[in-house]
């Protein structure tokens, strides 16, 4: 039976920045938190279906294999089912900054500096991201880590 179950949306939306600086030494984040929204794990769902697919050869032995343990209802070779529903809140650094200011080295300012985007993820979600706008994961490419090093200068 169909019925209503969970939500996409968070219950609590959050985020924290914050700039700090010491002398020539500055450092700055941006963290956010989505907490009591929830994901349909497709992937998990595909995954037991492959290893259907896959079994009389036992050709892939790491995947998830849960819903056909369950014996859960099949449509079209497709299994749909309340126990892919799971908790997907999160807390997802944005960015960490660390730089460092030299005085009247080179012309009149000169700062060096390192940023880390998304350095990293708290979330018990085991999906690759939990931050998903329709609540489904379909193993969409999760978000990249950027390194950036860079040089300001003033004259």
């Amino acid at each position: 039976d169909k019925y209503l179950f969970k939500k996409p949306a968070a219950d609590v939306i959050f985020g924290i920045t914050s700039n700090f600086k010491y002398k020539n030494v500055d450092f700055s984040f941006a963290g956010r938190a989505n907490l009591g929204n929830y994901v349909y794990n497709n992937v998990a769902t595909d995954m037991g279906y492959i290893q259907r697919l896959y079994h009389p050869t036992n050709y892939l032995q790491n995947i998830h294999r849960s819903g056909l343990e369950n014996n859960f209802l099949q449509q079209r070779n497709l299994t749909f089912s309340d126990y892919f529903v799971t908790d997907a809140s999160f807390f997802r650094m944005d960015h960490i900054t660390l730089g460092y200011s030299f005085d009247k080295l080179v012309g009149n300012y000169l700062r060096i500096y390192a940023t880390v985007q998304n350095p990293f993820v708290i979330t018990k979600y085991t999906g690759l991201d939990p931050e998903l706008g329709n609540g489904i994961d379909n193993n969409v490419y999760p978000r990249t880590r950027t390194f950036l090093f860079g040089v300001s200068v003033d004259f």
